[in-house]
């Protein structure tokens, strides 16, 4: 028998065959081998894209609630994505990161170059994006020259400038405020219901939350030794972020019984101090948000506006509550609390420099009706500029007259414990919510006050009701009198004014309202 097999026509055959096969089947197969490499190289530069985003997002809230250092704040460097993103096996040869954004990305991975576009997809080595350039860097928003911090809008704040006539959303890339024209920053929230796009006119009666931008600022110490000196310009300089440039330092001495209540270093005339309202508790801020009028309403829901009657007849317990209860009311983010006795003294020592009235007494908003900003039916704030820090619209009104307004400003009893007496306090309020004094039994001894609070430090004379700047009283917490009023009342004619200064027992009184403060 003959055994079976192959002929050698039949080898050749399958030989070319499978050479056939071969040549389709390697191309198709070394382009899935080069595409598999594409994804995963395409997905390797998303991966570190959406990192580096992720972890500067989460290092920028950290630095909010921490003060830790935010690696992102100044830019992205090539060495520190290292840091932020687990590379692999990719390379990133270019990254560029501003605004919350990055801006340039390039990232060689499974030798190919990935490019970021401005869509927000990759495109590879020599392709082109779809939108050029990959991604526009956005307008920065708008900072005047006169070094002042620029304003930080809370939630649900919008930026306004006056127009001559109108108030109109205001563009922030562009100018809406000037420090150095005395036009401080102004903001608003809207009443409920209410839109509005940039540009378009906000009228009064759509407002229900109006605020007036503080920034940080250092001034030169003028009455560092509890002396007498006539009113005079206030030397004040812009800081820049939280930077504390003064020289000036100054603790807390408070006590049940004496003559003073801080402990400074460095504070002689000239010196410069960073005025302390810029720091809030253990955390220092750019500036912040103060009401433009004194609060009205009712104590279940704040208003801040002009024309109106303000919120009075109610305790300083009361109006703290309700003031903090502006944050949930108004769906806003940030801090707001009653005005304290020193956040008082920031606005007018602001108002004392060359970016407000400067040596300029404030009128009195002298409405019986305690309206606010000095309007009724027939006028108008913008018709009593005279009344506000600023002399024109952009400023602060009714720190002088209107009603005497309470601060958050305590003398402890003297145990040296905190002392409601008639204000409806259970307990003490968060230390960062008021500023404490001495406790003393005389109403003259001015010497308790501190650099900052437009006390001590603006007296004109000792031992009279006219003792303060501008003929304005002078009266300081004693026994039974523990809380600071400010301002005087529309009776109380040239005696009134920002530099005024007088103590009740916090009780709820027809005569005095409060101001509302918001840091952001």
């Amino acid at each position: 028998m003959f055994k079976k097999g192959f002929t050698l026509i039949e080898l050749l055959a399958v030989i070319i065959i499978l050479a056939i096969v071969a040549l389709i089947a390697t191309p198709i197969i070394l382009n899935v081998i080069e595409d598999a490499r594409v994804s995963a190289g395409r997905s390797e530069a998303r991966m570190i894209y959406s990192g580096i985003n992720n972890y500067c997002a989460t290092a920028d809230m950290q630095n909010q609630l921490t003060g830790e250092e935010n690696i992102c704040a100044d830019g992205v460097t090539v060495e520190e994505v290292s840091q932020m993103v687990n590379l692999g096996n990719a390379k990133v040869e270019e990254v560029s990161y501003s605004n919350g954004k990055i801006t340039n990305l390039v990232i060689e991975s499974n030798n190919h170059k990935f490019t970021l576009c401005g869509d927000g997809n990759f495109v590879m080595d020599d392709e082109e994006c779809s939108v050029t350039p990959p991604i526009e860097e956005p307008e920065e928003d708008y900072v005047d020259n006169s070094g002042a911090n620029a304003p930080e809008l809370d939630t649900n704040m919008i930026p306004i400038k006056y127009d001559g006539t109108n108030w109109v959303y205001a563009d922030t890339t562009q100018a809406w405020y000037n420090y150095d024209n005395q036009e401080w920053a102004n903001a608003v929230v809207l009443n409920s219901g209410v839109s509005k796009s940039v540009g378009q006119t906000i009228s009064e009666s759509e407002i229900a939350l109006w605020y007036v931008w503080i920034p940080r600022y250092k001034y030169q110490l003028f009455n560092a030794n509890n002396g007498s000196v006539s009113q005079q310009l206030i030397n004040v300089t812009f800081e820049s972020g939280t930077a504390t440039t003064g020289t000036v330092k100054c603790t807390d001495a408070v006590s049940g019984s004496g003559s003073s209540s801080q402990t400074c270093t460095n504070a002689s005339n000239g010196n410069w101090y960073t005025h302390p309202a810029f720091t809030f508790g253990s955390e220092q801020v750019s500036g912040f948000w103060v009401g433009k009028f004194e609060v009205s309403g009712s104590t279940s829901k704040i208003t801040v506006k002009p024309g109106v009657s303000s919120l009075r007849s109610t305790t300083v317990s009361a109006f703290f509550t309700a003031i903090q209860n502006i944050r949930s009311s108004y769906s806003l983010s940030g801090d707001s609390h009653m005005m304290k006795n020193m956040e008082w003294g920031a606005v007018a020592y602001l108002k004392q420099s060359k970016y407000g009235l400067g040596t300029t007494d404030i009128t009195i908003n002298s409405n019986s009706s305690f309206y606010t900003g000095g309007g009724s039916s027939t006028t108008s704030y913008k018709s009593n500029t005279g009344q506000s820090t600023t002399g024109n619209v952009y400023g602060v009104y009714d720190m002088s007259g209107g009603a005497y307004e309470y601060v958050m400003g305590n003398m402890v009893n003297s145990s040296g414990s905190f002392y409601s007496s008639s204000a409806g306090f259970s307990s003490a309020p968060n230390a960062k919510y008021y500023d404490k004094y001495t406790y003393n039994t005389n109403y003259e001894n001015h010497g308790r006050g501190k650099l900052g609070d437009a006390t001590k430090e603006t007296l004109s004379s000792f031992g009279s009701w006219d003792g303060g700047w501008y003929s304005d009283y002078a009266y300081f917490v004693y026994s039974g009198s523990s809380w600071f009023i400010r301002g005087g009342y529309y009776n109380n004619g040239s005696n009134a004014g920002v530099f005024y200064f007088l103590s009740n027992g916090g009780d709820a009184d027809s005569y005095y309202s409060a101001r509302a403060v918001l840091i952001p």
